[in-house]
């Protein structure tokens, strides 16, 4: 039975003064920044100024010249695409054997998901001490077992320092992703892997049938999310390198903060910032097309 609902003058008005207040903290939250920063972009602002000389595009046009940016982007894709590559790798893994009945499954899963909850700067800086090149577990343990014979310097080495906060960023982040597959995985019917098992296919054959299929959509999302926080996460590499040794741990983020706050060139910073949020809008698209392939897979 249909209901006939009729309009009536004041019901716009009702909805417009409800959508209002979310509007404006949108606004003030979102547009004014972005405005703002946008407009520090074309002009030569110093430290502790709110305004400078109009430039135009001229800190655009140092930034695509500038051998720190360029420096800094290389950095930034290893550690980024390296972060989360091991993350959903690992977070697929653990996903997959949690999702299995074994004794003390949840101790296991309480086990596996708690760097998750470990508040970012004491993880970072407990992992700091862990690398430390004298006091450092990981060298001491490395030396014990003889993978090692002197101690390593992991990060004050350009050849470490990018692995080493890479690895800091997984252990803190892959329960995330244990925790997205996971919750799919758990609602797949069983009857599909029962019939697959009658009809004689092997553990791998009912992966790639049945549970990829099932779990692409979120594993794609997931992949999406955790390269757009990863993109612009500062802190665990500022505390652990600085973005040392030698730039060779400098992400975009770290890039900004420093062109800012350090050498006082706030405009040059706006504009690296600008860069970095078309390049994050870049592949924000690309991995929806992704998600759109894997939804319509199903």
């Amino acid at each position: 039975m249909s209901e006939n609902r009729t309009t009536l003058p004041g019901d716009r008005a009702v909805a417009y003064g409800a959508l209002a207040p979310s509007a404006l903290l949108l606004i003030l939250l979102v547009a004014v920044p972005t405005i703002t920063v946008i407009a520090v972009s074309m002009q030569s602002v110093g430290f502790g100024k709110t305004s400078g000389p109009f430039v135009g595009f001229n800190n655009f046009i140092w930034a695509f010249k500038s051998r720190d940016l360029a420096r800094a982007l290389g950095n930034t894709f290893v550690w980024v695409f390296g972060s989360v590559a091991l993350e959903m790798i690992l977070g697929l893994g653990f996903a997959l054997l949690l999702n299995k009945t074994f004794v003390f499954r949840g101790i296991a899963r309480a086990i596996i998901l708690a760097p998750y909850l470990v508040p970012t700067v004491v993880a970072v800086l407990v992992w700091r001490y862990m690398f430390h090149d004298i006091i450092g577990v990981m060298n001491y343990i490395l030396m014990e077992i003889g993978a090692i014979d002197a101690p390593m310097l992991w990060l004050n080495s350009q050849g470490t320092a990018m692995l080493t906060v890479i690895i800091v960023a997984v252990w803190k982040f892959f329960p995330f992703v244990v925790l997205a597959i996971l919750g799919i995985l758990q609602s797949i019917p069983q009857e599909q892997y029962e019939a697959a098992q009658i009809d004689g296919a092997n553990d791998w054959q009912q992966f790639w049938r049945i549970t990829l299929p099932h779990i692409l959509p979120v594993f794609l999302l997931t992949a999406l999310l955790r390269t757009i926080w990863t993109f612009h996460k500062f802190e665990i590499i500022y505390l652990l390198t600085g973005g040392g040794p030698v730039n060779a741990t400098t992400t975009l983020p770290v890039l900004v903060y420093l062109k800012g706050f350090v050498d006082f060139e706030l405009g040059r910073a706006a504009a690296i910032a600008l860069l970095t949020m078309g390049i994050m809008f870049i592949l924000m698209l690309l991995y929806t097309r992704g998600l759109k392939w894997a939804e319509s897979r199903q």
